[in-house]
C-alpha cells in the first residue's frame, strides 16, 4: 500500500515567472552561451557542497561584465506557487498519507523559498538537495527522504516532472509519476487513482 508522496517543487509545485531566462541575458549583456553557462555552473551548487556566490563570480568574471551575484539570485527567486497543486498536497494529508517536498536547490533559493512559501504547513518532511547533500536523479536523494518519512521504498510515490528523476526514483525502489509542468491537478489525482493511492482512487 502506498503510504507517502514525494512532491518535487520546480515544474510540479511552483513555476519561475516568465522572462526569467530574458532577466539572465540581459544581466549577462547578450554574451553568447552564458545563460547556458551560468546554469550548468548552478547546477554544481544543489548540494551544497559548492558556493553559489564563487561560482557566480567566477562565470561573471570569465565574461568580464559587472553583474552581481546578488542580481543573478534574485532572477532565481521570482518564482510563482501553483495553489491548485498545494491542495493535491492537502489532499493527501487529509487521507493519512506522509508528505515530503523532495527537491534539487542551491541553498540561496531554497532558503527563500522556506522563508517565502508555506511548504512546512503542507509536508511532513522537507527535503532540500542543498540540505541532504546529494541530489536528483542520484538514488540516494530518494532513498533518505523516504527514511526521514519512515516508509519503505516500495511505500511512497515520487512526482516530478522530470523523467530522468523518476527513472532514479524507481530504481530507488519508489513509483514514480512524470508530471510535467503543463498538467494540472486534475491530471496528477487521475494518475495517483490509477495508482491505487488512498484518498484518490478512481
Amino acid at each position: 500500500m502506498i503510504r507517502a508522496l514525494l512532491f518535487d517543487a520546480d515544474g510540479v509545485l511552483q513555476l519561475p515567472r516568465p522572462g526569467a531566462i530574458r532577466a539572465f541575458t540581459r544581466l549577462g549583456r547578450g554574451r553568447p552561451g552564458f545563460v547556458r553557462e551560468l546554469l550548468a555552473e548552478e547546477a554544481r551548487t544543489m548540494t551544497g557542497k559548492v558556493e553559489l556566490r564563487e561560482v557566480l563570480e567566477a562565470v561573471v568574471a570569465r565574461n568580464e561584465l559587472t553583474t552581481t551575484a546578488d542580481e543573478l539570485i534574485a532572477v532565481w527567486c521570482q518564482i510563482d506557487l501553483r495553489p491548485q497543486m498545494l491542495e493535491v498536497v492537502a489532499q493527501a494529508r487529509a487521507a493519512g498519507l506522509k508528505t515530503a517536498l523532495a527537491t534539487n536547490q542551491q541553498p540561496y533559493r531554497g532558503a527563500w523559498m522556506q522563508q517565502n512559501f508555506p511548504y512546512a504547513d503542507y509536508f511532513d518532511t522537507l527535503g532540500y538537495s542543498f540540505e541532504l547533500g546529494v541530489a536528483k536523479p542520484d538514488p540516494a536523494f530518494f532513498t533518505q527522504i523516504v527514511r526521514w518519512i519512515g516508509v519503505a521504498p516500495s511505500e511512497a510515490v515520487m512526482i516530478d516532472d522530470l523523467p530522468e528523476n523518476i527513472e532514479a526514483a524507481r530504481s530507488a525502489g519508489l513509483h514514480g509519476i512524470v508530471n510535467a509542468w503543463t498538467d494540472d491537478a486534475d491530471t496528477l489525482r487521475a494518475q495517483l487513482g490509477q495508482l491505487g493511492v488512498p484518498g484518490f482512487s478512481v
